[in-house]
């Protein structure tokens, strides 16, 4: 499943971006709920966006589906662009979405072998994400 042996190096890299996620999504719990964050939302969410790339790089393409995290952030830019339209009714959607969206960012496991690396990806539900 692996698209080549990692080394120690890249192995330490790849936790690292983990690392990065995690911390990307504890700063995005701490302004999520403040619409006058939206920018900083943005770019954290797009920074997550980056590290599973980069993580997804590493794994053969129908091992990780990178598209699914990018329909999460798409909906949740819609909806931050909303808050200045309505920021009772957008406000409540886009918090719900981040919150989802840092679980599953989050939720990702590897499993490192001596000749295989995986991403291992929990059943992802988003239907919040899809337009209503």
């Amino acid at each position: 499943m692996s698209i080549m042996e990692l080394t120690e190096k890249e192995r330490l890299m790849l936790v690292e971006k983990k690392k990065e996620i995690q911390k990307l999504t504890n700063e995005l719990f701490d302004i999520k709920d403040d619409p006058k964050q939206t920018t900083r939302m943005k770019k954290k969410i797009t920074s997550i966006l980056s590290a599973l790339s980069t993580i997804g790089s590493y794994v053969k393409t129908r091992d990780f589906d990178l598209n699914i995290f990018s329909t999460m952030a798409e909906s949740i830019f819609a909806d931050l662009s909303g808050l200045a339209w309505d920021a009772t009714i957008f406000a409540d959607r886009a918090s719900d979405k981040i919150e989802k969206f840092c679980i599953y960012a989050n939720s990702i496991q590897f499993d490192f072998t001596r000749k295989d690396f995986r991403i291992i990806i929990p059943k992802i539900d988003i239907s919040i994400f899809r337009a209503k």
